[in-house]
């Protein structure tokens, strides 16, 4: 029976019930295996009446479903059955609460000791393990004889090299084999008769001398423990313990040829995985064999990786519940998950909840900026400097697993921050918020001495999780406002523009000069040849880039609704912010506007370079119109919302502002049409929607 403790009644943690059935197993999550799952969560309890196991698995969903340790879990007895109360420091759904029941009868064998367990009782000691060890084989080769946990073998001699590599090749198979505990190589038993023969060459194994036997032909050498005893019939005789593998891929690293009799042959070959599986037999690996290894491989990574990704958020987790627990409801949750991060922005959205707003806000900074602290980046590194090539390689893996597990799954939340106001029409001063943190992100570039060490001046990456350098943060925060500007063009609430175009930076990649002037940072002032993306390096980059992030992110394509929409609003939102590079650079059309912008931001410049023109201009076609027309009736509702200083307006409403207008679109054509050129390409044909089409012809003819 299970049921709630009754003695943590009305307890605040917040509990999960646990139901059973008559069956051995219960409910595992999809792909997992049961083995792997026991040998992280599981705990082995006794029943004083029958042999039970019963494991606990429970499971977080943090950072969207991976997989993290149980916290915490009660488990008494009663005389009516097996109680088990499981309570976790954070919210979580019940139905990732799983629980395995196994009798003894169950396939999987018990690694403990048939005796009743004591929670008190101290590790035993090496004689103890010994003499343990000594009463179980000798149980076994006289009871038994031949066992998948046991390998006999009546003598060994390691001046004989075929006996010698045929150990060899026995400790590498016991190895790469299924180990749920421990198994076992007894030389000095005869497994046929069951009874010990005597070894009479103990000299040859001497653990070290071993050990450096098997270095010399197995990489790596696996873990063994070596035992030397005597039987209880006087028989000396050598034992080794090999216990489960951290990694059962061993491999044989020389070719080991045998010419002792006339015709000379191979023994060992490089490269070979002797393995026995769950039989008594030795033998090569078999394609299935190198698949469960591999898997096994695969599983424990991805236990490490999540283990690394969670870890800095566990500590802040349980702090936030122990609040929680003493001052009522805390003021965030202490994950975020995709399911639940919209309903949150919902209620601080509708609320215009401000301090709440600024409190998610502050965490992710401390990830965002103060992150980098926990790995040193912002510091020069004395080992680099003392070693370079000792330590690059180190440094390198910090810094990544730093971006992966930390850096990237904040950057995500804040860009969905950033959307979500937009998408529940929230205060124009969370987007605010949210703009000046990026800025902040963005120059972390700057400060990341450490980081900036770690790739060679004008490598590139072949993708995003390949970027390791400074410039990361850079990237990530551009990406981040990009799609948020690509968002609220979709959607229309251009009335948040001006919030992306708060950000004023230097750019990030190179080292700054003395002249180096600010730009917006909505303008994606990144230089290259920092270890970016290569695809950054082409025109079409940046909304190649931020397209193929939403299409790769389930909550970006949720909000987007295909990788075709996410295209065409980048472009719409990149013909933004060109028509304010276009009015702010000195230009025939714009000699007024920009003797303006020189004169009120002497120390920026203005000059962005679209990604639009790579794609089809049809995808700016509607935006274009409406632009078009207002300032044709010189009714500015919507130019006055895209425009980053609201003086642009004036100059676009002018009498013949229309032909700038129209001008400023032909000239995308033309720089789409010399892309195509440069690109060995034929250019493509331009059908304007009518109205812009006579007005683009007309300004031509008046530019003649």
């Amino acid at each position: 029976m299970f049921e709630h403790d009754p003695g943590l009644a009305g307890s605040t943690f917040s509990g999960v019930l646990l139901g059973a059935t008559e069956q051995d197993q219960f409910v595992f999550p999809p792909g997992t295996k049961p083995d792997s799952i026991r040998s992280y969560f599981g705990m082995v309890v006794p029943h004083h009446r029958d042999r039970i196991r019963a494991s606990l698995y429970l499971y977080m969903c943090a950072f969207r479903g991976l997989l993290v340790q149980f916290i915490w879990a009660s488990v008494r007895f009663a005389d009516e059955g097996l109680s088990i109360s499981a309570y976790t420091f954070v919210d979580f759904p019940e139905q990732s609460c799983y629980v395995t029941i196994e009798k003894e009868s169950s396939r999987f064998p018990m690694a403990q000791s048939q005796q009743p367990e004591n929670k008190n009782r101290s590790t035993p000691s090496l004689p103890e393990r010994a003499t343990g060890y000594k009463q179980e084989v000798e149980k076994v080769v006289r009871e038994v004889g031949e066992h998948p946990l046991y390998e006999l073998k009546r003598s060994c001699s390691f001046r004989n090299l075929a006996e010698k590599i045929e150990f060899v090749k026995d400790i590498q198979s016991i190895a790469t084999s299924h180990i749920q505990t421990e198994k076992f190589l007894v030389i000095g038993a005869d497994g046929a008769t069951k009874t010990f023969h005597a070894v009479h060459n103990m000299n040859e194994f001497d653990e070290a001398a071993v050990r450096q036997l098997l270095e010399k032909y197995l990489s790596p050498v696996p873990d063994f423990e070596l035992f030397q005893m005597t039987s209880s019939d006087g028989c000396p005789f050598v034992l080794f313990v090999v216990p489960k593998q951290k990694r059962r891929r061993i491999l044989a690293k020389v070719t080991v040829e045998d010419s002792t009799d006339a015709k000379s042959k191979i023994v060992l070959r490089e490269g070979d995985l002797w393995t026995k599986g769950t039989s008594t037999g030795k033998r090569l690996a078999k394609p299935e064999d190198w698949d469960e290894i591999y898997e096994e491989v695969i599983e424990t990574e991805t236990e490490r990786r999540t283990r690394q990704r969670t870890a800095h958020a566990l500590e802040m987790a349980t702090a936030r519940e122990k609040v929680r627990l003493s001052y009522g409801q805390s003021s965030l949750p202490s994950f975020f998950t995709d399911e639940e991060f919209p309903a949150l922005m919902e209620n601080l959205c509708s609320a215009q909840d401000g301090p709440r707003f600024n409190v998610l806000l502050e965490r992710l900074r401390d990830d965002l900026v103060e992150g980098w602290h926990q790995i040193g980046a912002y510091e020069e590194s004395p080992a680099l400097l003392a070693n370079p090539a000792a330590s690059l390689l180190g440094l390198r893996e910090r810094v990544r697993e730093n971006i992966k597990n930390v850096f990237r799954p904040a950057m995500h939340w804040l860009t969905l921050a950033g959307i979500y106001v937009v998408k529940n029409s929230g205060p124009v001063a969370f987007l605010d918020a949210v703009a000046d943190l990026l800025k902040e992100v963005f120059d972390t570039s700057h400060q990341l001495v450490m980081a900036r060490s770690l790739t060679p001046l004008g490598a590139t990456s072949p993708s995003a999780d390949e970027h390791v350098s400074h410039t990361v943060p850079a990237l990530e925060s551009l990406v981040s406002l990009h799609l948020i500007g690509a968002y609220l063009t979709k959607r229309k609430r251009f009335q948040y523009l001006r919030s992306l175009f708060r950000p004023d930076v230097y750019p990030a990649g190179q080292r700054l000069s003395e002249q180096e002037r600010k730009t917006l940072m909505a303008f994606w002032p990144l230089g290259l040849g920092c270890g970016e993306p290569a695809e950054l390096q082409y025109r079409a980059g940046k909304i190649n880039h931020c397209a193929k992030r939403i299409e790769t992110d389930l909550s970006y394509l949720h909000l987007f609704g295909s990788g075709t929409t996410a295209t065409g609003a980048l472009c719409q939102y990149e013909l933004c912010l060109e028509l304010n590079s276009h009015v702010a650079m000195p230009s025939d059309d714009t000699q007024e506007s920009s003797a303006y912008v020189a004169k009120m931001y002497p120390e920026m410049y203005f000059t962005f370079w679209p990604s639009l023109i790579a794609f089809p201009l049809e995808y700016i076609h509607g935006l274009a119109l409406t632009l078009f027309s207002e300032i044709k009736k010189a009714k500015p509702d919507l130019l006055k919302l895209i425009l980053f200083d609201s003086a642009f307006v004036g100059f676009l409403t002018r009498p013949g502002s229309d032909m700038v207008f129209a001008r400023f679109l032909s000239g995308l054509a033309s720089n789409q049409a010399q892309l195509h050129m440069e690109m060995r390409r034929f250019p493509s044909m331009q059908f304007w929607p009518k109205e812009l089409d006579a007005a683009i012809k007309q300004s031509r003819r008046n530019k003649t």
